[in-house]
């Protein structure tokens, strides 16, 4: 192993979650695709092997020295990789294996921080799960993870090139702005955001049974696509970003749904902005806290303007880590057809990449870190929000509904941005007409 090397603030963080739980998949950060072709499990290990190599966080334990987290490169572990053969399972018990080898927790300071499991049904039917501990990783190196290997495995397991800033310089730079006056005016701008509000969250199903369980479960709902494909639009019209649409008209919902009239939300946003990092693999994201005011009389309109306006101060601030105020709930934007490996999202067809056909197994993961984490999938095939949430808190069905209430509101900032926002119906006019007629005529024989 090599000298002790420090950790940066969002790494320090995992690492302080990692020590309340260390048996919690909460951090795990998991992609899985299904395979449709041949894949040789020897060329697959080596370039498991030259994934690690070109990623030093990859290769990486994780410790404490003198009381401080520090990580250790340490190129001389085995290769975390794994072979079961599973010929008899029905497509959803691979979905089910699949799962589970994302879900076992990772033992940082024995291990590296990340594995690949290939589950076998067939000598071309196969699902390969790609999975990492989020303090070396986040959703974009999920993705940069898995093209690297696929590009590895095309090559027969060569080494990849060395990339081009290993994750230590971030870490350096990140210390460097410290001290500087804009890690002060970050400070004061997060301290007078978060003065005299709350975090929202939903009212719970049952309380939390003691200590935060850190586990969860996903609801996925796709967008009506002709709904979906006139936000552009609607959003150029109102002259903000279409993320900033949807985020007002979430927390739009959230004051539908909880009576809250101040209140924050989160937003984890890519700090992948200093040369080099666009193929970094590693902890590359700060969260920025979203406040958000309603009166009696504001319409959708002022929320999803307000949202734009929130959204760019807090941007402004998005290098200087400093503590944030708390959140409960998150809201993020992943442009899917930007991925690092395309058409694995959104496509009807198995994509080609590197000469293997692939689809999207799409693993929930990540679950369990707040009471509510969105993601907002945007492709040229539409949106689709995956929500997932602490289901030690809420059901199932609480869930359904708030989705309801978002979809509502997303409906009303196309249509009807003058609208305030509570005095919306929270069902669309056909629907309201037919829960009026479910009560016509029950009195008539008495």
């Amino acid at each position: 192993m090599t000298a002790a090397l420090p950790l940066s603030a969002g790494q320090e963080t995992m690492w302080f979650v990692h020590r309340l739980a260390p048996g919690s998949a909460a951090y795990n950060v998991v992609l899985g695709v299904r395979v449709h072709c041949p894949l040789d499990p020897r060329t697959l290990r080596r370039a498991v092997a030259a994934l690690a190599g070109r990623h030093e966080l990859l290769s990486s334990v994780y410790e404490e020295e003198d009381g401080q987290p520090v990580r250790r490169h340490a190129p001389g572990l085995p290769v975390p990789f794994e072979v079961r053969e599973v010929p008899d399972s029905t497509d959803e018990e691979l979905t089910a294996l699949a799962r589970e080898a994302g879900a076992r927790p990772f033992p940082l300071s024995d291990a590296w921080p990340f594995r690949v499991v290939l589950l076998r049904r067939g000598p071309a039917d196969a699902a390969l799960v790609v999975a990492a501990h989020h303090i070396a990783s986040d959703a974009t190196s999920q993705w940069l993870m898995l093209r690297d290997l696929l590009d590895a495995y095309a090559s027969g397991g060569a080494p990849l090139p060395a990339a081009t800033v290993p994750y230590h310089r971030y870490v350096d730079q990140e210390r460097a702005l410290a001290g500087s006056p804009a890690r002060a005016r970050a400070e004061r701008y997060w301290a007078g955001l978060g003065r005299g509000t709350t975090a929202a969250t939903l009212t719970p199903d049952r309380p939390a049974g003691g200590p935060a369980a850190l586990r969860g479960a996903t609801f996925t709902h796709a967008v009506d696509p002709a709904l979906a494909a006139r936000l552009p639009d609607a959003a150029a019209r109102a002259g903000v970003t279409p993320f900033a649409l949807l985020l007002g008209a979430f927390q739009a919902a959230v004051h539908r749904s909880t009576g809250l009239d101040d209140f924050l939300i989160g937003c984890p946003a890519s700090s992948r902005i200093g040369k080099g990092t666009a193929d970094m693999v590693g902890y590359l994201v700060n969260s920025l806290a979203l406040r958000a005011r309603f009166a009696v009389d504001t319409t959708v309109g002022d929320t999803v303007s307000e949202a734009h306006r929130s959204l760019l101060a807090g941007l402004g601030h998005l290098r200087h880590p400093v503590p944030v105020p708390r959140f409960a709930m998150a809201v993020t934007l992943l442009a899917t057809d930007r991925l690092p490996v395309p058409g694995l999202v959104g496509g009807t067809e198995p994509a080609t990449y590197g000469g293997l056909r692939l689809t999207l197994l799409d693993l929930p993961h990540m679950e369990g870190q707040f009471d509510f984490n969105v993601e907002l999938r945007s492709s040229a095939h539409g949106l689709t929000v995956v929500l997932r949430y602490a289901d030690e808190l809420f059901d199932r069905e609480t869930v359904e509904r708030f989705t309801s209430v978002y979809t509502r509101m997303i409906e009303t900032a196309l249509d009807e941005p003058t609208a305030v926002v509570s005095r919306i119906p929270l069902a669309a006019g056909d629907q309201l007409a037919e829960l009026l007629s479910l009560g016509e005529g029950q009195y008539d024989e008495w």
